[in-house]
């Protein structure tokens, strides 16, 4: 029995050492063969009346999810134009702690933009969150995107139901956000960063933004820093989600799934957003 351990700890060891060296030899890298979906690295870019978004994904789809064109914007974003800040869950398994989240942005005048940090995986290569948790299998990139790209992404495309969550933010948090997540943007743009299942996945980077971001309140780590799909309950618990009626009232509000094919027939993307958002009775 002892010895058993010995060799069990010995494995361990040995294992630890090779995943350290691999986690620390390997160099991630923006030069890569890359899906249309992941060629492009969001570019930011500061002026004097405010930042210049580059490679924005505005992308249109048809029905079947095929896409139908894929064009890339350029987004000028002003703070002192951000409306609200709204929280975005993607559930994508029969398992309710698996999900995608992402930021979505609101300004005057009705153009909202989408923020994604997603694994930015090769042509060809599938995704594995075990093997994003152990190993350097993927960068991370900052996906940007309309609202009407990303929406219709995930209704036709990857055919996921969507809940978009107004976050309870006063003005200058809200701005410190977007600066933050902007920030981020820009250091990926100048330098690529390892993606990691446990500690740089879709909701801690943002959960990180929200806490670089200087307002009097903070997130505390929690269990859907790691399993995203409890990140909205979270969000309502600590006070980021208005929740008068209860959670479960507050996500049936927030599912904009059926919404989606009445705002597509906007084709503009800031009139997709102001519809989306007057069918759900804003």
């Amino acid at each position: 029995m002892r010895r058993a351990l010995i060799a069990l700890f010995t494995l361990l060891l040995g294992a630890g050492a090779v995943l350290t060296a691999a986690w620390g030899l390997a160099a991630p890298s923006h030069d890569r063969a890359w899906p249309p979906v992941y060629e492009r690295v969001a570019t930011v870019a500061h002026t004097p009346h405010g930042v210049r978004l580059g490679n924005v994904r505005n992308w249109s789809y048809a029905p079947d999810g095929t896409p139908a064109a894929r064009d890339w914007i350029t987004a000028r974003l002003d703070e002192d134009d951000l409306v609200r800040v709204w929280f975005l869950m993607e559930p994508f398994s029969d398992n309710p702690a698996i999900a995608h989240t992402m930021l979505a942005f609101e300004f005057a005048g009705g153009a909202a933009y989408v923020a994604s940090v997603e694994a930015r995986r090769e042509t060809g290569e599938s995704y594995s969150a075990l093997r994003g948790a152990l190993w350097p299998a993927y960068e991370y990139l900052w996906v940007w995107s309309t609202e009407r790209d990303a929406y219709a992404n995930s209704t036709w495309y990857t055919e996921d139901q969507l809940y978009l969550y107004p976050l309870d933010l006063p003005p200058e948090d809200a701005r410190a956000v977007l600066r933050r997540v902007l920030a981020d943007t820009a250091r990926v743009e100048d330098k690529p960063r390892w993606y990691n299942t446990l500690l740089a996945n879709c909701t801690n980077v943002l959960a990180r933004a929200v806490n670089a971001g200087g307002g009097p309140r903070g997130l505390p780590w929690d269990i859907s820093w790691v399993l995203p799909g409890y990140a909205d309950s979270f969000l309502a618990r600590e006070g980021y989600i208005a929740a008068p009626e209860g959670f479960a009232a507050a996500e049936r509000a927030a599912h904009i799934t059926p919404l989606i094919p009445a705002a597509y027939e906007q084709s503009d993307p800031a009139a997709f957003s102001r519809r989306l958002r007057a069918l759900m009775g804003g």
